[in-house]
């Protein structure tokens, strides 16, 4: 219904509940259901049969709603088996051990590097009788955040150390007779064209 009506799946806004809502349910179907990858968009065309005389537009839309669903269910398809087999092993590794609260790196782990969203862990951990570290995945990312802060300032200073100075140190400079820097040059330009 959201895509007859020009949704897409996202990064933002809606399109952002909507590739949530799409990845939930092929989730879903794959790990509870134990469909087969592409079940989702073959459930299309019956939605559209059921639905598309009160809804016209779904009639209208139905190829481009296919493209969409069939591009995202694949996309997440492989990622989501791994993550998948991940927590499954996981969860076997937890229950051995006892353990009932995912830990934040884990948690971490499935979202960075496997691209596995927060919501789905946290929906698969509550399935399995567990609880998410939530504090230490956002300490993980805050971490996470800082190293690709640093590196860019890195990579924009040619790998130098980035020189800032605070209130404090430039009223030293002052105090010690060391003049600003005279920038006024470039604000100079030179209009006639001969």
């Amino acid at each position: 219904f959201a895509i007859a009506d020009g949704a897409v799946p996202s990064n933002g806004g809606r399109g952002y509940v909507l590739r949530r809502i799409l990845r939930r349910a092929t989730r879903y179907g794959q790990q509870i259901l134990k469909a087969e990858p592409g079940f989702f968009v073959k459930i299309i065309p019956s939605v559209i049969d059921t639905f598309g005389e009160s809804f016209p537009e779904l009639v209208k839309e139905k190829e481009n709603i296919l493209e969409i669903v069939q591009e995202e269910e694949q996309a997440f398809s492989v990622m989501l088996d791994r993550g998948i087999s991940y927590f499954s092993d996981l969860k076997d590794e937890m229950k051995d051990a006892g353990l009932t609260k995912v830990a934040g790196d884990k948690v971490f782990f499935l979202y960075d590097t496997l691209g596995f969203p927060i919501d789905l862990t946290e929906q698969m951990a509550e399935e399995a009788g567990f609880t998410v570290d939530s504090k230490g995945f956002e300490t993980e990312m805050e971490t996470q955040k800082q190293r690709s802060r640093d590196a860019r300032n890195a990579a924009k200073n040619g790998g130098a150390t980035r020189l800032e100075l605070i209130a404090e140190q430039t009223s030293w400079l002052s105090k010690n007779n060391i003049d600003v820097t005279d920038d006024e040059f470039k604000y100079e330009w030179d209009l006639s064209l001969s």
